[in-house]
């Protein structure tokens, strides 16, 4: 089984979701610009079917993402410190949202990210036995 992968969907409840932990792809490089935004270079998949293709139709080993202001200032924060509810605090503060806005537009963005396989979210376990 590769990284990001999963072989079902994994069933976790509000609380784990908010203290889970976003990290970046550890094949994606990103570079910041003049301007401060990050762009990302994200490998092609290496399947038997791509790589054909990529022999005979001239697909590039990368694909370049620019992320916009948002987007840099989110993908700064997943570095596996930083819990989803930190990442909302920060984008309400940051751009004057409310909490609620705040957490559906980064929530959002977020499966939007680990969909392309651009990041991952951990999550704790819960503690067997709590007293």
């Amino acid at each position: 089984m590769g990284f990001f992968k999963r072989e079902h969907p994994l069933q976790i409840t509000r609380e784990q979701a908010m203290s889970a932990r976003p990290v970046r792809h550890p094949a994606i490089e990103a570079t910041r610009d003049e301007k401060g935004e990050i762009s990302l270079k994200i490998p092609r998949r290496k399947t038997w079917f791509v790589n054909l293709l990529a022999r005979f139709g001239g697909i590039p080993e990368h694909r370049i993402v620019t992320l916009d202001a948002v987007g840099t200032g989110v993908w700064d924060l997943c570095d596996g410190r930083h819990s989803v509810k930190d990442l909302i605090a920060t984008v309400a503060e940051q751009h004057k949202l409310s909490r609620k806005e705040a957490e559906v537009s980064l929530v959002t963005y977020l499966r939007q990210l680990a969909a392309r396989g651009l990041i991952a979210l951990e999550v704790e376990e819960e503690k067997k036995g709590k007293a």
